[in-house]
């Protein structure tokens, strides 16, 4: 009985003792002023590191922490237990970025909307590029129905960023468990391919990043990281069921021992559509392993595979009798990590390839594979060193057996190092700059360079400027196969140079606004008519706007989010907004969560030669999630809550008032 009461009294001891951290950089010097966002099982704080870099964080272990610091890579870290002691928690210097991160969560805690941290899980969004939609206002992504983006000629699912996407999306680059993911014939991504049910994150980076990715990523980069275990096991099942017979159907896995995790993550996408001949279906899966080898190695392994089948139902005004396609697609990198106080990089090998089969008869096999190395040293304490080096190969074969083309077997090599590097100046100044040369098989060479600065005005305050240049290399089938193959086509430019001020004046806000300058040139563009086209480099643009975001915890139980973005451009590309609008409430009603959110999408050109428009709209989405008990949740959303009329593309109504229901469960 006596070792029960001792035993109950260090329980209790040990839950009534704060969590003390400490923040360090890698040279183990204080950091002053860092960002610390805590959860737990049943509250949110969201604190600040004083002078000594330490923080007292009043919530019981275990509990999630999230760390940002101006200067510093994100850290996020899982707490088992309280101590006494200050726990050191390390930052590794980074170099600047113009990113919004998006974390996928689905537990029935209310979003912490701050920082850099977007919480998408109660907006109602069914896949990564539909939540990218919906919380990054510069960001804008075509759909043409209730589920299912499509391909070939009426496909949707582009992404454009700061007005820039191309016709295919070819202009914004999706990065998938670390491998740039691509058609490896057309060169865009395929966004049935993502959904939410293996990510954790997605990262949404605004503006050139050629000199890291290369081509592709003249525009922007989405970066979609898988989901890791953090302690024990975790099994999760999530099923939802709605209007139009669509439903969703997740399961995840995880384990996490000593030196090493997995995970399992399996999901079933389907609906019947909103008009008739509009149905989808898709299944996927992904595996994460990684074991540590050693304090300073890690190897790790990440693969997907998915195949959906998509029908298209036509415009309105010209309704398809059966027209569907069907699309295998999957991928792996292998990776090997090290760390140290000083260093830190990877290197992996990577790959993927899928099949298409359209009812027009196009057949296509493409593959990607390659190389990359990138890493960081720690020259100085006030000077960190990133390089790199990537190889890729990509291509396929395709064929239209309906008019008994065959377009043959391409492929094209890319060779590039890269570096960059960033140096502290001063107490509140940070320099940057970075360059990039590649050399093509098709295209010879090509030098890309980036500079930026930010400037602490006070603490919380930055002011930042970069200055950067991306390239697009033409696609394979605007060299070789259609509408009008030119195979002298010579790569898209754009030098953007934009500046941005980010405040924190409360632990509680977070807003900030950014200014850009696009100018971009050298544009693929069709010129001609039927059936006397022809692909030349005679397309230019200059695009100008502003973005801002704001984000505030007006109270523990209340979140707002809000996020603008306005476009002018000399040559808007059709159904990019120029005005777009998001919003979000969120609400902890006790004993539910009730989110409310959307956006406003301003006028868009319909067509190419500027001649007819497409109407504004406003959507409205709500959620209640309802936690049962620790183990199940349940959740209803309504979509287009207003019941608006709208379309995205010409001749594709959007569907009205939907809903749909569904539970979560932990075992």
């Amino acid at each position: 009985m006596r070792a029960t009461l001792l035993a109950l009294f260090a329980v209790a001891l040990a839950a009534a003792q704060p969590i003390r951290i400490r923040v360090l950089d890698s040279q183990d010097r204080t950091v002053p002023n860092a960002h610390i966002e805590a959860r737990s099982a049943s509250s949110t704080v969201v604190l600040t590191t004083g002078p000594d870099g330490i923080v007292e964080i009043p919530l019981a272990a275990p509990c999630d922490l999230a760390v940002h610091a101006p200067g510093f890579e994100p850290v996020r870290a899982r707490l088992t237990e309280a101590s006494p002691e200050a726990i050191p928690l390390r930052l590794r210097p980074a170099i600047l970025r113009y990113s919004v991160d998006v974390a996928v969560r689905d537990d029935a805690q209310p979003s912490a909307l701050t920082g850099a941290n977007v919480e998408i899980a109660r907006t109602g969004a069914r896949t990564v590029l539909d939540a990218v939609d919906r919380v990054v206002p510069s960001a804008f992504v075509t759909r043409r129905g209730a589920m299912g983006y499509g391909i070939a000629t009426n496909g949707t699912g582009g992404i454009s960023i700061r007005g820039i996407g191309e016709s295919p999306n070819t202009a914004v680059l999706v990065v998938v468990d670390g491998r740039p993911d691509f058609q490896g014939l057309m060169g865009h991504p395929l966004p049935d391919f993502y959904s939410l049910s293996g990510a954790e994150a997605v990262t949404v980076v605004a503006g050139p990043a050629s000199v890291l990715y290369g081509s592709n990523a003249m525009g922007g980069v989405v970066e979609v990281k898988n989901w890791e275990p953090s302690e024990g096991m975790t099994t999760k099942l999530t099923s939802s069921f709605g209007s139009f017979y669509t439903g969703q159907h997740n399961l995840t896995h995880g384990t996490r021992f000593d030196r090493g995790y997995y995970s399992l993550n399996a999901g079933v996408s389907h609906t019947s559509g909103d008009r008739r001949r509009s149905a989808f279906r898709s299944q996927d899966g992904t595996l994460t392993a990684g074991y540590d080898l050693s304090n300073v190695w890690k190897a790790s392994i990440e693969g997907r595979y998915g195949h959906f089948y998509v029908e298209d139902p036509g415009p309105v005004t010209a309704p398809l009798p059966s027209s569907y396609a069907t699309v295998g697609r999957g991928g792996f990198s292998v990776n090997l990590h090290n760390a140290t106080a000083r260093t830190w990089g990877y290197m992996r090998a990577l790959s993927s390839h899928g099949k298409h089969y359209i009812t027009d008869g196009f057949r296509s096999t493409d593959r990607t594979s390659g190389f990359r190395l990138d890493q960081n040293v720690l020259l100085t304490p006030q000077l960190t060193l990133e390089f790199g080096t990537d190889v890729l190969n990509f291509g396929g074969r395709a064929r239209n057996v309906a008019s008994f083309t065959d377009y043959g077997r391409h492929e094209i090599t890319s060779a590039a190092g890269f570096t960059r590097a960033q140096w502290i100046a001063a107490p509140r100044l940070r320099l940057n700059s970075g360059v990039r040369y590649e050399s093509n098989t098709q295209f010879g060479s090509i030098a890309v360079p980036e500079f930026g600065a930010a400037y602490d005005l006070a603490p919380g305050y930055t002011l930042s400027a970069q200055v950067a240049k991306g390239f697009r290399n033409p696609t394979i089938r605007e060299l070789y196969l259609f509408p009008a193959p030119n195979p002298l086509l010579e790569p898209e430019r754009v030098w953007n140079y934009q500046a941005a001020l980010q405040a924190r004046p409360h632990n509680s806000l977070t807003a900030s606004l950014t200014a850009y300058y696009a100018d971009l040139s050298n544009l693929i563009v069709v010129t001609g008519r039927f059936p006397n086209l022809q692909l030349l480099n005679a397309g230019s643009a200059v695009n100008r706007g502003i973005e801002a975001l704001l984000r505030w915890r007006a109270q523990r139980r209340l979140a707002i989010q809000a996020g603008y973005a306005a476009l002018r451009s000399t040559n808007l590309a059709p159904y990019v907004p120029a005005n777009k609008f998001n919003y979000s409430v969120e609400f902890d009603a006790g004993r539910a969560f009730v989110s409310f959110g959307g956006m406003l999408v301003g006028k868009r050109w319909a067509d190419q030669q500027h001649t007819s428009e497409l109407d504004p709209y406003l959507l409205g989405v709500l959620r209640l999630t309802v936690p049962v008990n620790r183990k199940w949740n349940l959740f209803a959303t309504v979509d287009n809550l207003f019941n608006r009329r709208y379309e995205v593309v010409p001749g594709y109504p959007m569907p009205g008032a939907n809903a749909a229901g569904g539970f979560t469960v932990s075992f």
